[in-house]
């Protein structure tokens, strides 16, 4: 049975851009782990951080993760949110049910990619009170052993296109 691809990385690093490109190579299903919440709960993923909590947040993330990785469910391509590797049940959950890519990116690259969405302001909580580049920098230093012990795979997606960036996945894969 062929497992899923989870797709995990800072907010901006390409996880849902790649993600639906993967999934439509490999003619897989492509899903985005926030938007399963925010449409679960009916709020963006920003409304149930100041509403109820970043732990009840990650609550709901975390069974979200849980219905997708089911051992009888049909393998998917899963963008998973930038802070789902903080719960050790989603990150052991993710490597034992899934091939991780970790996708990478430098924080100014991050920064402006982040700038370019407009959705996330609105969707999207900070989680500092730190400039954007700092919040980004400091997460980063925090989560960056996480990815790394979450990841069968590491990809930089810094200075490579899309289409060779999924070639690059599947070769590896």
């Amino acid at each position: 049975m062929q497992r899923s691809i989870i797709l995990i990385g800072y907010r901006g690093t390409g996880k849902t851009t790649i993600g639906r490109t993967l999934a439509k190579r490999l003619s897989m299903p492509f899903v985005d782990s926030d938007p399963i919440i925010e449409s679960r709960t009916g709020k963006t993923i920003a409304e149930i951080f100041r509403d109820d909590g970043e732990k009840t947040f990650r609550d709901y993330e975390e069974k979200v993760f849980s219905d997708l990785l089911q051992p009888r469910r049909n393998a998917l391509v899963i963008a998973s949110g930038g802070g789902a590797i903080l719960r050790e049940n989603t990150r052991a959950l993710m490597r034992k049910r899934g091939e991780v890519i970790w996708l990478t990116a430098d924080p100014k690259t991050i920064l402006a990619r982040i700038q370019t969405d407009k959705t996330t302001s609105t969707r999207r909580p900070d989680l500092t009170n730190l400039t954007q580049l700092e919040e980004i920098k400091t997460i980063l230093t925090a989560r960056t052993p996480l990815y790394q012990n979450t990841a069968h795979v590491i990809i930089d997606t810094e200075s490579i296109t899309r289409a060779k960036l999924v070639e690059e996945i599947i070769a590896l894969l």
